[in-house]
């Protein structure tokens, strides 16, 4: 009777510690999921991305301040972008087709367009095409916000273009005073384009900026 007694404690002392193991468990999953799902902050995503970066390619470096870096999501795939402030196309390489932009997809890995092409064609400045970069920002008052802003080397003058969805200005100013060109200015609005009309750009799983 006392080793039957004995038994039945030992059993389910055992059935207790299982059930214990087993909500433990499924506490666990359930937390492992709900970290899962939570979705990554901004910040988060853009640390990744900068990680990815440098696991992929340590010998490219650049200035986090010189872009405008967003993120962006949909159902399929996580992106974050890295668009160029401004853009500066040096006199001696106007006919070369320079990359200033790129992008990380965290969905699976791949940074464009370096995986593609290399890093042959990303613009990296010089020290002398930086203080030209310099001169203009200072002299004409770039970057200006809520705009692509590009400037383009000439022998005695740079060219500043500055656009975005609904309007662009071409602007001009002196290589060496900085004095602007007042009789170069160009600037006009874009007629947006129906797309009521044209049913078949319209994007049914459109990439949605994560602001926060």
């Amino acid at each position: 009777m006392t080793k039957l007694f004995t038994l039945l404690i030992i059993f389910f002392s055992l059935l207790s510690y299982a059930q214990k193991n087993v909500i433990n468990d499924k506490v666990t999953k359930k937390e492992h999921f709900i970290k899962k799902a939570m979705p990554l902050n901004k910040n988060q995503l853009i640390n990744q991305a900068n990680k990815i970066i440098i696991s992929k390619y340590p010998e490219f470096t650049f200035d986090s301040l010189k872009y405008e870096i967003t993120a962006w999501k949909n159902s399929k795939k996580t992106i974050v972008k890295y668009r160029r402030i401004i853009r500066f196309t040096p006199l001696n390489k106007k006919n070369e087709n320079l990359r200033y932009d790129f992008e990380v997809n965290l969905t699976n890995q791949n940074i464009s367009p370096f995986d593609y092409y290399g890093l042959d064609k990303f613009y990296f400045p010089t020290t002398d095409e930086q203080e030209k970069i310099d001169f203009v920002i200072t002299n004409f008052g770039l970057p200006h916000s809520g705009f692509d802003n590009s400037i383009i080397e000439e022998s005695d003058k740079y060219y500043i273009n500055i656009d975005n969805d609904t309007s662009f200005g071409r602007y001009c100013i002196d290589k060496i005073t900085g004095e602007e060109f007042m009789d170069e200015i160009i600037e006009g609005s874009y007629e947006p384009m129906p797309l009521e009309d044209l049913p078949e750009l319209i994007n049914t799983d459109p990439l949605i900026e994560i602001k926060e």
